[in-house]
């Protein structure tokens, strides 16, 4: 008896830590996510939707012209991210985002305080803040914010 609860014990040890090793994502995802959402670098669609795939497994959803993939409570910028996101090939923007349940105020202050760039508020029906980078930040709700850069195709770009 003693011999089946230690491989009982051996077995979910093993599988607790095969759980917890395909949860983390890796210690570069932040920065290279922080730098898509700040527009601070060159992407592609088929990049983004195989570095998410790769870290953070299938998607969850297809909305919005976009698939959407668990964050596993990354930290991007000083905020814990629910979701990211990427758009889809057929779209017609190249797009990469995080949702995060914080109000936009929160958010807006984590990333100019960690990441050295400020953001302007622009008139209109939707109000949306820009960076001089291209970054966006809308508030999807009291307590939700959208983080994203998008670049829209204009013919010029494969």
């Amino acid at each position: 008896m003693s011999r089946t609860k230690s491989q009982i014990l051996l077995g979910l040890t093993v599988v607790f830590f095969m759980v917890h090793a395909q949860a983390a994502v890796p210690s570069h995802f932040g920065d290279k996510v922080e730098n898509a959402l700040a527009c601070r670098s060159e992407w592609s669609t088929d990049y983004w939707r195989s570095y998410f795939r790769q870290y953070l497994q299938a998607p969850i959803r297809t909305w919005g012209e976009a698939e959407w993939f668990l964050a596993q409570d990354a930290e991007l910028a000083g905020n814990r991210t629910e979701e990211v996101f990427v758009n889809v090939p057929e779209s017609g923007a190249l797009m990469v985002g995080a949702l995060i349940n914080k109000p936009l105020a929160d958010v807006k202050k984590n990333i100019e305080d960690k990441m050295g760039f400020g953001f302007v508020q622009l008139a209109g029906p939707y109000p949306r803040w820009l960076s001089k980078f291209g970054s966006v930040l809308v508030e999807v709700g009291p307590e939700q914010t959208k983080w994203y850069c998008a670049r829209w195709h204009l013919g010029n770009r494969p």
